[in-house]
């Protein structure tokens, strides 16, 4: 049996979902879980609906257990406690009795694009029409302020409204996103979701982060997910931050550098969009020309001597080419994405 068809295995009885589903969720850990964002949105999920395992891959065709080693425990004269890593396809039900899968677990670091065609296979089979590919990044932004999810689409009409906060970057590829790129270059419909982490608690236990990244989960897919354990522990975690910075006056540098930063980039953003719309200079040369036309056709009928008929000043369209108009576009902006 060659590679590819043993990566994935369906568990024994079950050879697909027990109900029609049309959306995969995708908790797959890239570089690292920022934030233990993706583990909290795994935990909410897994533990308050039902589910079940379907199946799983390969995962010695997958990771370089090395580079990934798993915890084991040395107990006086022994070891114990190994727990392989596992990649898991789960179908769960949301609080509407909605089915949906969830592929969680370790990046893989082989084997991406033959995993990339398994996975698509998968979808295709199972009648999967929408992908939602989950991350979270650490981002130089205060706590203080609202959890923002930067949105990506293989197609932007399905992330209508949103505005991503960056430009045009290169960044190291992972697994995920390059999964999402290859289901949208074979035309099928992919959401990313990437949670943002103040980037001085990047290393900790975020779960603010983890309750936007699921509130951007069940607008995406309509899903009624849980959320209010997330909300409870990010309030008590947001108590004990404040409390940590309260009593550091350098803390409290910090943070109040980030507020002003952050709120700044929001004026300016909030103070693009809100600009009334600019025409270009096409549009002023028309309107222009449309107003001179105007000055003439009124002197011309106001004189009755018709050698001064037109005397006033005139301009064709000829008059001023494109190279003389100014070089203008209208400013444009979006609002951070929430």
């Amino acid at each position: 049996m060659d590679r590819q068809s043993n990566r994935f295995s369906w568990h024994p009885g079950i050879v697909g979902p027990d109900q029609e589903v049309s959306t995969l969720i995708t908790l797959v850990q890239s570089f690292s879980d920022t934030g233990l964002v993706q583990a909290r949105v795994r935990d909410a999920i897994f533990s308050q609906l039902p589910h079940h395992e379907l199946g799983e891959f390969d995962i010695d065709l997958l990771l370089d257990h090395r580079d990934s080693r798993q915890p084991i425990i040395f107990d006086t004269d022994h070891f114990e406690g190994y727990e392989r890593p596992r990649l898991v396809l789960h179908e769960v039900t949301d609080q509407l009795g909605q089915a949906f899968l969830v592929l969680e677990g370790p990046e893989p670091a082989l084997g991406w694009e033959s995993l990339v065609a398994s996975l698509t296979s998968l979808v295709d089979s199972m009648g999967i029409r929408l992908t939602v590919i989950t991350d979270s990044i650490p981002i130089p932004t205060p706590h203080t302020r609202p959890a923002i999810v930067t949105r990506w689409a293989s197609r932007p009409e399905l992330i209508l409204g949103s505005t991503s906060p960056f430009g045009r970057l290169q960044v190291p590829a992972s697994f995920p996103v390059v999964l999402g790129q290859r289901l949208g270059e074979t035309n099928h419909a992919v959401i990313g979701l990437a949670s943002h982490v103040p980037h001085y608690l990047a290393d900790l236990d975020y779960p603010e982060s983890a309750r936007a990244l699921v509130e951007a989960l069940r607008g995406a897919t309509g899903l009624a997910l849980p959320i209010n354990s997330l909300a409870v522990a990010a309030n008590t975690v947001r108590a004990e931050i404040d409390t940590q910075v309260n009593n550091s006056e350098e803390l409290k540098a910090m943070l109040h550098a980030l507020e002003e930063q952050y709120d700044s980039r929001v004026a300016q953003r909030e103070l693009g969009t809100t600009q009334v719309a600019v025409p270009d200079a096409e549009d002023i040369g028309a309107e222009v020309e449309d107003f001179l036309r105007s000055i003439d056709e009124d002197d011309g009928s106001s004189n009755d001597d018709p050698g001064t008929q037109g005397s006033g000043p005139r301009r064709s369209s000829d008059d001023t080419s494109d190279d003389d108009k100014p070089d203008y576009h209208p400013r444009r902006g979006g609002d951070l994405d929430n």
